[in-house]
């Protein structure tokens, strides 16, 4: 049986296009050209954007790196929403779908850890080196449970 009988399909297709929207830039920018190594969205809508920035070349890291991550309102793309602090740069972060406020971070040193957007800038707690990856946390996950608090990283 023939189904589709008669039928013409167009296969042609519009020439592929992009449209900038917006353009966040690493406030730290001057000093020293980080790349923005991992992007996680705000679960309550498209607003807000979470950005971790680092050099992922250990040989092209300068000693005096900075080693904050960004929260970025859309709303207001010149100046990051929130400064998140570490005391190694962040390959990963990733916000919980439970709770917006807490986002979750792997470490280039191989530590994992969160932080409380309204308690402040640093940490809330991190994993002990001792009992962390041996080397960077390249994703982090919020596994599905009853708490909302359990993680994986890789």
């Amino acid at each position: 049986e023939d189904y589709f009988s008669g039928v013409v399909v167009d296969h042609s297709s519009e020439p592929p296009s992009s449209k900038v929207l917006t353009i966040l830039k690493d406030p730290h920018q001057q000093e020293c050209r980080r790349q923005a190594s991992y992007v996680s969205w705000y679960p309550d809508g498209a607003r807000k954007l979470a950005v971790a920035y680092s050099i992922l070349d250990f040989q092209q890291q300068p000693e005096d790196m900075p080693l904050s991550s960004y929260i970025w309102d859309l709303s207001k793309p010149t100046i990051p929403d929130f400064e998140v602090m570490t005391v190694s740069q962040l390959c990963s972060l990733k916000y919980s779908p439970k709770d917006p406020n807490i986002i979750l971070g792997g470490q280039f040193n191989g530590q994992v850890a969160y932080w409380d957007t309204r308690k402040g800038h640093h940490a809330i707690e991190v994993s002990l080196v001792e009992n962390s990856h041996k080397d960077p946390v390249w994703d982090v996950a919020w596994l599905r449970s009853k708490t909302g608090a359990e993680c994986l990283s890789v």
